[in-house]
C-alpha cells in the first residue's frame, strides 16, 4: 500500500520549524541579555505564528515550547523586579534625621534614576510611582523644617498634623519615625522658649499655646520631665502647673 507524500507539505512544515527555532534561539538570548519586554515580543510573535498554522501542522511541541520560554520570561521579570524592590525597601529601613536627610534623598534620586532607565523593560511602573509619592513626603517635610527653623511653631504644627494624616495609610516607616522625632524637637523648643520667659504655666494654659490636648500632653511631661536636658522640671498635679527649669546661661 502506498501512501501519497506532499512535499510541498514537509517543506513547509520544516520551514515554519526552522523559524520558530530562530525565534526561540534570539529569545533566549534577550532573557540572557535582560531584554525582557523584547523577549516577551518575540514570544508573542510566535505563538501568533504557531496559531495561524495550527490547523494545518502538528505544533503541539512547538506550542508548549514557547510557554515555557514564556514562564521563563515571568521568572525573569520577577527577578528584576525583586531586585529594585529590595533596594527601595532596604532605604526605607535607613534610619532618618534632620541631618542626614539630604544625603538619603540623594541615594533615592539615583535609584529612581534607574528605575527610570529601566521602566519598561522591568515593568517597574508601580515602584516608580512609590518613590515619587515618597518624594512628595519628603518635600512636606522640608517644608515643615522651613517653618522649624524660623521657630514658626503654629505653622510647623498644623504642617505636620496634616503631614501624619496623609502619611498613616502609606507604608513608610522611616519617614513616620522622622517626623515623630521632628515633632518632639519642635516642641522642645517651644518649651524651652517659655523657660526664658516664665517659671510656670498652667496645664490648660501650656495646653492651649502648644495645641495640644491636656491627656497627650500630660503623658509627654511625664517622659519629657525625666530626660538631662529637659526644659521641664516638674509638674504639680493639685496645682495642675508645670514647672520649668531655669535656663543655663
Amino acid at each position: 500500500m502506498k501512501f501519497n507524500i506532499n512535499p510541498e507539505y514537509y517543506k513547509q512544515k520544516k520551514d515554519l520549524i526552522e523559524e520558530l527555532n530562530y525565534y526561540k534561539s534570539v529569545i533566549l538570548k534577550k532573557i540572557n541579555d535582560g531584554e525582557i519586554n523584547s523577549a516577551t515580543e518575540k514570544v508573542n510573535s510566535a505563538k501568533i505564528l504557531i496559531e495561524e498554522h495550527q490547523d494545518s501542522f502538528d505544533l503541539e511541541k512547538q506550542r508548549l515550547e514557547f510557554s515555557d520560554l514564556r514562564d521563563k520570561i515571568t521568572i525573569e521579570l520577577q527577578k528584576y523586579r525583586i531586585i529594585y524592590q529590595r533596594r527601595f525597601n532596604n532605604l526605607l529601613k535607613e534610619r532618618l534625621n534632620e541631618s542626614n536627610l539630604e544625603n538619603f534623598s540623594k541615594l533615592l534620586a539615583m535609584l529612581k534614576n534607574d528605575i527610570d532607565h529601566n521602566l519598561d523593560k522591568y515593568n517597574l511602573m508601580d515602584i516608580s510611582a512609590s518613590i515619587s509619592n515618597y518624594f512628595r513626603f519628603i518635600k512636606k517635610i522640608y517644608e515643615i523644617l522651613s517653618c522649624y527653623k524660623v521657630l514658626n511653631y503654629h505653622d510647623a504644627s498644623g504642617k505636620i498634623f496634616d503631614f501624619v494624616r496623609d502619611i498613616k495609610s502609606e507604608d513608610f516607616p522611616n519617614l513616620k519615625v522622622l517626623i515623630s522625632s521632628i515633632y518632639k524637637n519642635l516642641i522642645n523648643n517651644r518649651l524651652f522658649e517659655f523657660s526664658r520667659d516664665c517659671d510656670k504655666l498652667s496645664l490648660s494654659d501650656l495646653s492651649k499655646r502648644l495645641s495640644i490636648n491636656q491627656k497627650r500632653l500630660l503623658d509627654y511631661i511625664a517622659l519629657l520631665k525625666n530626660q538631662y536636658k529637659s526644659p521641664i522640671k516638674d509638674y504639680i498635679p493639685t496645682t495642675q502647673e508645670v514647672i520649668f527649669k531655669h535656663p543655663e546661661l
